[in-house]
């Protein structure tokens, strides 16, 4: 009886952090391992670009992580309101 309640807010707790995971730059960099196709990240791929001077290579690959996280974003906020509607809550 508990879970249905609990359903929205553990599926929004989860998209915030895979959310942030996908748009986390800085920290991810220096844990990751750099074995191609195996422990390469997106944004270890963004230095890599930018140390062979491929601008347009980067920024292509940091928009399309934009993009997730943003759409990851949309669909917290469309869950929070269906929840809303479902459950009554302000």
């Amino acid at each position: 009886m508990i879970l249905p309640m609990l359903a929205p807010a553990m599926l929004t707790g989860f998209a915030l952090a895979f959310a942030r995971a996908v748009s986390e730059y800085g920290s991810v960099i220096f844990i990751a391992g750099n074995l191609p196709y195996v422990s390469e990240i997106a944004p270890v791929l963004i230095v890599i670009k930018l140390e062979e001077y491929n601008y347009p290579g980067a920024t292509a690959i940091a928009v399309v992580m934009l993009a997730l996280a943003f759409c990851i974003l949309l669909a917290i906020n469309l869950l929070q309101a269906w929840s809303r509607r479902r459950f009554g809550h302000a």
